[in-house]
């Protein structure tokens, strides 16, 4: 199968709306974007561009000429994390999550996990876990002053940066005004972007891999822009048929002494059943929802306040400002583990049953969310 590697470097400032937003249901004056854009994001990119790239017999005037020949090229509709069936999106065969690479040196990082602290306010340190018989699992040399990292490691286990490392806050503050130029009702906002960081001549941007089972017409080695998020920002796309090895190679910036440890490379559905099989974790969980469409679905803007398990084909709706056209729909909200999340588990065994409870997960898997790798402890090399 053809491989793909998708680069996307945001021309400015960047926003990824979370679940804080403005608006009649989420009241929130004060928003931030993520660092990350959702898998959900790339997939609806990828499979716009593929559309375009398609010819005017299916993809005409910014809207889908022919359903047919369409769903050859995208699949019948976006992903639904409620669909019980495998999924397919047309010529999109699997994306991996997304990562971040530094163009400038030619390396790429995955996450490796919140759990590293400086030392001295110095350096950054592994922190190990340590479970003694008869007593709570510790995290030795854990102090309760200094806070915790959430870090990405390089591909070669060599270069270790802080989430914070890569990005700089771009704040904007503002009063809203009616179309009368009036001041509304509750109208002050601030709102958080994000850019990433220049220190040390650095140029990160963005970057999946896309397996595809055919050939693919976007150009090669070109750049387009493309726009992404909440607030459309644009991105330069760049795209080449190659891969890189995604692994990362065991070191002691990584290694716990004594256990296997799972790290999340994705954000991850995962059952309470599952987590309970480990032994400690140390975790975030954020809120997951995504937009759902298909085919046929000819209204894509006036979300409405409804949720769904799958994309509206027909008018029917309890929502009147969305009757008419099979229109866009919201899907119900969920529960991730977020990408970096840490699970220690006592034997390799235990850790890859786990890993393998996400695989199983297949719709989540194949674009690129329920991705995690194993980290083997040092001692047991020794």
């Amino acid at each position: 199968m053809p491989t793909y590697l998708i680069k996307l470097t945001p021309l400015d400032k960047f926003f990824f709306g979370q679940k804080n937003t403005f608006g009649d249901n989420n009241v929130n004056y004060f928003v931030h974007s993520s660092h990350f854009p959702q898998q959900t994001t790339l997939l609806g990119l990828l499979r716009y561009r593929l559309l375009q790239v398609a010819g005017d017999d299916v993809f005409k005037n910014n809207r889908i000429a022919c359903p047919v020949l369409a769903e050859n090229e995208i699949g019948k509709q976006s992903f639904s994390p409620f669909e019980s069936e495998e999924q397919s999106f047309g010529k999109i065969e699997s994306l991996s999550p997304v990562f971040i690479m530094d163009k400038a040196f030619g390396k790429h990082f995955v996450p490796i996990g919140k759990r590293y602290q400086k030392k001295d306010g110095k350096s950054i340190e592994l922190l190990s876990l340590s479970h003694k018989e008869g007593c709570p699992p510790l995290l030795e040399g854990y102090s309760s002053k200094e806070k915790l990292y959430s870090c990405w490691i390089s591909s070669d286990g060599q270069t270790l940066l802080s989430e914070e490392d890569f990005f700089v806050a771009d704040e904007r503050i503002g009063i809203r005004k009616n179309y009368k130029g009036g001041t509304q009702d509750d109208a002050f906002f601030r709102q958080t972007f994000y850019k990433f960081s220049k220190d040390n001549a650095r140029n990160f941007c963005f970057a999946t891999f896309l397996k595809t089972n055919d050939k693919i017409n976007i150009p090669k080695n070109e750049k387009s822009i493309v726009y992404l998020g909440g607030e459309r920002q644009p991105f330069v796309m760049e795209v080449a048929e190659e891969t890189l090895d995604f692994s990362v190679k065991p070191s002691d910036l990584t290694q716990d002494k004594q256990h296997y440890t799972v790290v999340l490379l994705s954000d991850a559905l995962i059952s309470s059943d599952q987590v309970s099989e480990a032994t400690f974790g140390i975790t975030t969980v954020k809120d997951f929802a995504c937009l759902l469409t298909g085919i046929g679905t000819k209204k894509y803007y006036n979300v409405g306040k409804e949720h769904h398990s799958k994309p509206i084909q027909t008018s029917e709706s309890s929502d009147e400002s969305n009757r008419g056209e099979p229109h866009v729909a919201l899907s119900f909200q969920q529960e991730l583990y977020a990408a970096g999340s840490v699970f220690y588990f006592k034997d390799n065994e235990k850790a890859k049953a786990f890993c393998q409870a996400l695989k199983d997960k297949k719709n989540f898997h194949k674009i690129g969310y329920n991705h995690a790798m194993i980290i083997k402890p040092s001692e047991t090399e020794k």
